[in-house]
């Protein structure tokens, strides 16, 4: 595949992509400092195909839609979550899929069986997040059917929300349902409603020439198998069979 030009490109010679490590499995760093996960060497796998270096820009996910706007950054590389706003917005291209599910703290006997028995609770989600403006429609489609509301309430990272819910701050957390297993397997939450909220994760771009060279390298990795090996070393969801990559929505208007 030919090297993207460097007109289309924040730096020259590099494609630069926001990552938030506090998502394991998708992104996350080891003892060492080190970036892990799908996210990390599926960036590696594309920089490989693309014939262009990628680098992963550590920054928390409120600043990342505006860092692309402002052409400080290439795109995102972080599973956001596909919506028709944020694709009128940016390239988004989905690329697997996840939904949310409801942790509490593993020595509390919190009763939450299901999601409406979130009504009148606080939970905890990351700010600016898929997780909260979904937590926000589901209260408020609560209230309408006479429940009482979910007190939201917001934190910078998946890693706040769940130090949150550790100290009792919140009843119980909204989190990325491969983000809450990973949790699991420590020992340091329970997971009592999952499978809310599917939807598609994405990677997101300011210019389409980028976002098309992604598509491209990510078609590739699903014809040859590597798609499929590197979603299923990590325990996560790739798009349906048959299902190829490609941009969805119309991009920035």
């Amino acid at each position: 595949m030919a090297e993207i030009k460097a007109a289309n490109l924040v730096t020259p010679g590099s494609v630069q992509l926001s990552i938030n490590p506090t998502n394991p499995p998708q992104q996350y760093v080891d003892s060492d400092g080190t970036l892990k996960g799908l996210n990390v060497e599926l960036a590696d796998e594309i920089a490989h195909r693309i014939c262009t270096p990628v680098t992963l820009v550590r920054m928390d996910f409120p600043g990342m839609i505006p860092a692309v706007k402002a052409g400080r950054i290439d795109g995102m590389n972080t599973g956001m979550f596909w919506n028709e706003e944020r694709s009128k917005i940016l390239f988004m291209v989905p690329y697997g899929v996840q939904s949310l599910s409801v942790v509490v703290a593993a020595d509390k006997a919190v009763p939450i069986k299901s999601a409406a028995d979130l009504a009148g609770t606080a939970v905890g989600v990351e700010t600016n997040s898929y997780q909260e403006k979904w937590l926000t429609t589901y209260s408020e489609k609560l209230v309408a059917e006479g429940a009482k509301p979910i007190t939201v309430r917001a934190f910078k990272t998946a890693t706040d929300v769940t130090g949150a819910l550790l100290a009792g701050q919140v009843d119980s957390a909204l989190l990325i349902d491969s983000v809450a297993r990973t949790l699991v397997e420590k020992g340091r939450v329970r997971e009592t409603v999952t499978g809310l909220g599917e939807n598609r994760m994405s990677m997101a771009f300011r210019n389409k020439a980028v976002a098309e060279a992604m598509v491209k390298a990510l078609v590739s990795m699903q014809e040859d198998g590597t798609y499929k090996k590197l979603f299923d070393k990590f325990g996560l969801r790739g798009l349906p069979s048959g299902q190829m990559v490609a941009i969805v929505g119309p991009g920035p208007q």
